[in-house]
C-alpha cells in the first residue's frame, strides 16, 4: 500500500478513467479501467472535498459519522490511490466534477419495432453485424475504457455531431436495429452491450446520441442506455429516471 503523509496528499486528483456521481450521502466512483464501482462515504468523503478540485460536497449531517484516527484516514486514502481511483500526479488526473446530465429530461421512448419510411437493406444488415461484433470485441478483448474512448472519438470526428437530426429517420434506424436484434441476441440484462452496439450502429448513419451509464441505490443497480435529447432510444423514460447518470459520452 502506498504511504502518504499530510503533505503528500494536500492536492490529489481523480484519475482520468474514473467518473463520479452523488447518491444520498455517498459518492459512487466508476472505474472504467477495471469496469467496477467504488462507494466512498463518511470521513474519507468529507476529507477529500478539501483535497481534490471539483470534489462534490455531500451533506452528511443527517447521518452520524464514525470517529476515525488520522492513521485510518490516511490508510483509506492510500487504498483509493492504490486502486487507481485517485492520483497525486496532476498530468494523469482531472478535477472530480460529477457529470452534468439530466436523465429526467427524457420524456419520449423512441423504440418502434417496425420501420415506417423504408425497408431493411443489405447495408443495414452488414452495419448491424459489424456493430455487434465490434462491441463484443471491445468489451471482451479490450476494455470498457477503450470502448467509450472510441465512441467519444467517433463523435468528436463528426463534422457536427450535435446537428439536428430527422427523428423519424432515427426511429426507422432503431426499428431496423431492433428487428435484426430479434434474430441475433436477447437484450435482457445486457444493457451495456446493447447500448454500445446501438451507439456504434447509429454512428454509421451520422447519428450521435448520448451513451449514458447510471446507478441507483436501494437496491443497488447500474444501467446503460442511449438518449438523444428528450428521446430514450433503447428503453423508456420511466426506466432511466430511477438512475443517476455517472457518465455520458
Amino acid at each position: 500500500m502506498a504511504e502518504i503523509d499530510s503533505e503528500s496528499y494536500i492536492r490529489l486528483w481523480l484519475s482520468q478513467h474514473v467518473y463520479l456521481c452523488e447518491l444520498h450521502s455517498t459518492v459512487i466512483a466508476l472505474d472504467l479501467a477495471r469496469d467496477s464501482y467504488v462507494g466512498i462515504a463518511g470521513p474519507t468523503l468529507q476529507h477529500l472535498a478539501s483535497r481534490i478540485p471539483g470534489w462534490p460536497h455531500v451533506d452528511s449531517e443527517s447521518s452520524p459519522q464514525p470517529q476515525v484516527t488520522s492513521v485510518e484516514l490516511s490508510e483509506s486514502i492510500s487504498q483509493l490511490i492504490d486502486e487507481g481511483i485517485l492520483t497525486s500526479d496532476e498530468s494523469r488526473g482531472k478535477a472530480a466534477t460529477p457529470v452534468r446530465f439530466d436523465s429526467a429530461s427524457s420524456t419520449i421512448a423512441l423504440i418502434p419495432n417496425t420501420p415506417r419510411e423504408r425497408r431493411i437493406r443489405i447495408r443495414d444488415i452488414a452495419i448491424f453485424l459489424w456493430a455487434c461484433l465490434y462491441a463484443v470485441w471491445l468489451l471482451r478483448c479490450r476494455s470498457l475504457q477503450k470502448a467509450l474512448h472510441i465512441v467519444a472519438a467517433r463523435k468528436k470526428a463528426a463534422a457536427d455531431p450535435d446537428t439536428a437530426v430527422d427523428v423519424s429517420a432515427v426511429a426507422d434506424l432503431i426499428a431496423i436495429f431492433r428487428r435484426l436484434r430479434s434474430f441475433t441476441f436477447n437484450a435482457h440484462r445486457r444493457c451495456l452491450f446493447h447500448a454500445l452496439a446501438l451507439t456504434i450502429f447509429l454512428s454509421h448513419y451520422g447519428v450521435y446520441p448520448q451513451f449514458v451509464m447510471g446507478v441507483k441505490m436501494d437496491p443497488w443497480a447500474a444501467h446503460s442506455w442511449v438518449q438523444m435529447g428528450e428521446y430514450v432510444l433503447d428503453g423508456t423514460p420511466e426506466q432511466v429516471r430511477f438512475f443517476t447518470p455517472i457518465l455520458a459520452v
